[in-house]
């Protein structure tokens, strides 16, 4: 009895243990939520009454030259005199762009800055008499669309920049944030290697479940098939899941060097209805498009560009796939292989068509003793007798009968040893195998 009542008192603190813990493991979890959620809104509590300051760029910037120029801005490379240090500026046109769209941009670049792998934004914002400016870091290298070429980049670099955009996708998922305007020129190298690229451009960036029309600057082969189907003047609602559809491409992109189709439209394009039967799991071949793909990845991409946004992939399940290799070699080398020779068939041709007509031309222009004896036994072993008296005599049938002997022998070193009985002859014991006066070789 004093033993079951001791078992009990254990048993009861064991309960008593574990549930403090589980309060423990919960307000925990909450004060952590509480956080995040605190964070979360301060970031999205965009100002509204932020004025700003008028300058002239050569007030405090020398303009070095033009990076780039869009439809709505230009990305200038300056030296700021007071620091002389190199600053970019990114000018938005005042026609084209408000300022409260011009204060979300900074607003959201500004707060994701301290993220290793998203463009820093400074605390620089002004205006002049045709652009709203705001200053950033400097991209040395450019934008990822200079360095892909026809045929892709090394899949070791792919790696390395899907490591990294992902990393900053899921750290602006977690803040209820998407950017909706992924694609090669919106992502900035650092370093030739490509182990330092930083996403860029947040005109796009909206919070996720806000409802908004297309974006229309965006590349149409990068828009997922829920965004290709809104109509104009119609909305749709904001979801991580088309940053994936997004990031996918651009892995696409960097591994092939093109789109793997024009737009995901299972009617008017043949690439993404092949893919989608193949991703759907209606048929078992895979589209000519993916077949230099491991299956490893094939399995990626299924998940990634899946019809239903709802079953997408996240954007960080791509590190699932980072040690697994992603494309097959041997294919790859045998299509090179393939094309070399494709390419060189002509000379090839020619070449052994030339060295085959002079093998036969020496060939026929002598006859040794061996051969005469050779052509001896093979006329008797089938039965066929050749004039002795003189080669002009021979019948015009029977010396194509010979010629067709010579042509089908197969390898008689193997029966120079034998005798006439010791050889099989069955197989020309058949009626159709024999010569007859009807058959074509006479």
């Amino acid at each position: 009895m004093k033993s079951y009542q001791r078992i009990m008192i254990k048993i009861s603190e064991s309960k008593s243990e574990s549930s403090i813990i589980n309060q423990f493991c919960k307000t925990l979890h909450h004060s952590t939520q509480r956080r995040l959620s605190s964070t979360v809104s301060l970031l999205h509590k965009i100002p509204t009454d932020c004025e700003l300051p008028f300058l002239n760029f050569s007030d405090e910037y020398d303009i070095d030259k033009t990076i780039a120029e869009g439809n709505f801005a230009k990305i200038f490379l300056t030296n700021h005199k007071p620091t002389k240090s190199c600053v970019v500026l990114k000018a938005v046109h005042m026609e084209l762009t408000s300022v409260k769209e011009f204060i979300k941009e900074y607003h959201y670049n500004y707060q994701l800055s301290h993220h290793p792998h998203i463009l820093s934004c400074y605390q620089v914002k002004f205006r002049t008499n045709d652009y709203y400016v705001f200053a950033m870091e400097y991209a040395p290298y450019g934008d990822l669309s200079c360095h892909v070429s026809a045929t892709g980049i090394p899949e070791s670099c792919c790696k390395k920049i899907s490591d990294q955009i992902s990393s900053a996708l899921g750290f602006m998922h977690l803040k209820s944030l998407v950017h909706r305007d992924l694609k090669l020129e919106n992502i900035l190298v650092f370093a030739l290697d490509f182990s330092r690229v930083k996403l860029c451009d947040f005109g796009a960036t909206t919070r996720q479940g806000v409802l908004v029309h297309r974006n229309n600057n965006t590349w149409i082969s990068f828009l997922p098939p829920e965004v290709l189907e809104v109509l104009r003047n119609e909305r749709y609602v904001v979801k991580s899941s088309c940053d994936v559809w997004q990031f996918g491409i651009i892995i696409y992109i960097c591994l092939t060097g093109s789109s793997p189709w024009q737009s995901a439209n299972w009617v008017k394009d043949t690439k993404y209805c092949a893919f989608m039967k193949y991703q759907q799991r209606e048929t078992t071949k895979i589209p000519e498009s993916f077949k230099k793909f491991t299956p490893r990845l094939l399995r990626a991409f299924r998940r990634i560009f899946d019809h239903n946004e709802e079953d997408r992939a996240k954007v960080t399940d791509i590190m699932k796939y980072i040690k697994d290799k992603w494309l097959n070699t041997k294919l790859s080398q045998s299509r090179s292989t393939s094309n070399v020779v494709n390419t060189s068939f002509r000379v090839v041709r020619r070449t052994s068509d030339h060295d085959s007509i002079r093998y036969i031309n020496h060939k026929e222009s002598r006859q040794t003793v061996d051969e005469k004896g050779r052509l001896k036994r093979l006329m008797s072993t089938f039965g066929i007798q050749q004039d002795k008296s003189s080669s002009t005599n021979q019948d015009a049938s029977e010396i194509r009968v010979i010629q067709w002997l010579q042509d089908n022998e197969l390898n008689f070193k193997r029966y120079d040893h034998l005798d006439d009985d010791d050889l099989d002859l069955k197989y020309w014991e058949k009626e159709e195998t024999l010569p007859t006066t009807s058959s074509k070789y006479y």
